[in-house]
């Protein structure tokens, strides 16, 4: 059997044309005769890549190049029509394989970014040592000092007082007064703000001390939603999310061209920012127990997000997705509904 085909040389970017002949002794003949080529191997010395759809087959011709020829039968048939390859080609050509395949797949692709990936991420969080957390903390929070943070202009005696209110809180809660520790600091470009790190250390801006009023239920409310997230190692968490996410993208759809590195690179953001609203829920939802169990009002934490929520922009249902907060409006109603 003679057919065309095109002849790649090895350590170069020429295509040649060639004439192909494949022996029924399981001889390959390769002749490109303007270039006084002749290359003659059998079947066991080619690197047959394996069949996909309709797509010209791609054979390594060892130390010789690459040899691209037309996917027919005949060809197929005599490339080996045995292997396994080949049956899988015939399985991606079945019109019922193929409908299938449209519900597993994504099925599997929302079950391995809902539930295997943060599955990974607790497990993951729960074997990185605390020296590493503390080191990690320690130096987010001097690169923040030397970048948006300032020293607390608010009364030192001020600051004292809710120092001791917060390590009664923590004390009446039974957890570890030791391990947590409130500071206090002035921030123009992070203005009313309230975060933690990992290893217990929790800052709070004096914009917004200001923006409560000094509230001190209000303010109880916020840093017990910032230490439900140091309890249930959010850090650790989303670290580990972020990183599974973006190898399993890159892996699933990396090598799809440019329009798909857009929907990749989007995707990759939405996921992740659900993976970020489902903790923030979880560390919203263990403040407001907490309040519960030293019977306060959850009222607090919805007066809290209620004018955290004025000085941000009008929220849309768009931004549910591109956010990494959940809703300011969902987040009020549900600690509304704790009552």
């Amino acid at each position: 059997m003679k057919i065309q085909g095109q002849f790649y040389p090895e350590g170069g970017s020429q295509c040649l044309l060639a004439e192909v002949t494949f022996s029924q002794s399981g001889a390959l003949l390769l002749t490109v005769t303007e270039q006084n080529i002749s290359i003659q191997l059998s079947r066991d010395e080619l690197q047959i890549k394996d069949k996909l759809g309709s797509i010209p087959r791609e054979i390594m011709l060892s130390g010789q190049g690459l040899l691209s020829v037309d996917s027919t039968p005949e060809t197929d048939l005599w490339l080996g029509a045995e292997k396994k390859s080949n049956r899988l080609a015939n399985i991606e050509s079945n019109r019922s394989m193929v409908l299938l395949s449209l519900i597993l797949v994504p099925a599997f692709l929302y079950a391995f970014f809902k539930y295997m990936i943060p599955g990974f991420a607790v497990h993951f969080s729960e074997y990185v040592p605390e020296y590493a957390v503390k080191i990690a903390s320690e130096h987010t929070l001097y690169s923040l000092d030397k970048t948006l943070l300032n020293e607390s202009e608010v009364d030192a005696q001020l600051q004292q007082t809710y120092k001791d209110n917060w390590q009664d809180t923590l004390s009446q809660l039974t957890l570890n007064d030791a391990h947590y520790n409130l500071n206090f600091r002035e921030s123009d470009k992070m203005g009313a703000n309230a975060f933690a790190l990992p290893d217990g250390t929790v800052v709070v801006t004096d914009a917004l001390l200001t923006l409560i009023d000094n509230n001190e239920d209000l303010l109880q409310a916020i840093l017990l939603h910032e230490i439900g997230h140091v309890e249930n190692k959010h850090s650790m968490r989303l670290i580990a999310e972020t990183l599974a996410t973006s190898l399993a993208i890159d892996y699933f759809f990396g090598d799809l061209g440019g329009m798909i590195e857009v929907f990749a690179g989007l995707s990759n953001t939405i996921v992740q920012n659900q993976f970020s609203q489902k903790l923030e829920w979880e560390a919203d939802n263990f403040a407001l127990e907490q309040l519960q169990t030293l019977g306060l009002d959850p009222e607090s934490f919805a007066k809290a997000m209620e004018k955290l929520a004025a000085t941000l922009p009008q929220e849309s249902k768009l931004d549910a997705l591109m956010q990494s907060h959940p809703l300011m409006k969902e987040r009020i109603e549900n600690a509304r509904g704790r009552k």
